[in-house]
């Protein structure tokens, strides 16, 4: 490590996360650092809820039956040695979820007032998402709740 690099910086690397047989889809350089702040690992799945049919929900706590992703740099001209300090980082999906994000772009910065997660690019969706970027698919109706109304952080499942 250089006089200069702190533990922090050598987390700050874009990555890109394959699904098996899905595609891949890639973490911007907040979002892996935040991963690793986090305890390393994040499970990414959607579920009933949100102004939209599907919302998109973050874990700490792998499930049962979860995709797990292997993760190489996603930038080509990132220095292997950065990537050689950084501590082993855990993601998977969700089999439904994975069905949608090839090519996708998970982050982590301040959407709608809140710092979070956020998938700021999804591909393979046919209708925007919500503008809280939470919520994806057809309107749930006028009276349904926006995730970032209930002010939902991670929604950890049980092991």
């Amino acid at each position: 490590m250089s006089r200069n690099a702190s533990p922090m910086n050598e987390t700050r690397v874009p990555l890109r996360a394959e699904i098996p047989y899905k595609g891949h889809f890639t973490l911007t350089a907040a979002a892996t650092e935040m991963v690793y702040v986090f305890g390393g690992a994040l499970h990414c799945y959607d579920g009933p809820g949100g102004c939209r049919k599907r919302g998109l929900f973050f874990s700490r706590i792998q499930p049962k039956k979860a995709i797990f992703c292997p993760l190489t740099t996603a930038d080509s001209d990132a220095q292997p040695s950065g990537v050689a300090h950084m501590p082993a980082l855990e993601i998977s999906v969700s089999t439904s979820l994975a069905e949608i994000l090839n090519e996708a772009t998970l982050d982590f910065g301040n959407y709608t007032g809140k710092q979070r997660f956020a998938w700021t690019r999804i591909p393979a969706l046919k209708t925007p998402p919500c503008t809280c970027l939470r919520s994806i698919g057809a309107s749930s109706g006028k009276r349904s709740p926006c995730l970032d109304d209930q002010n939902l952080g991670f929604t950890d499942l049980k092991p």
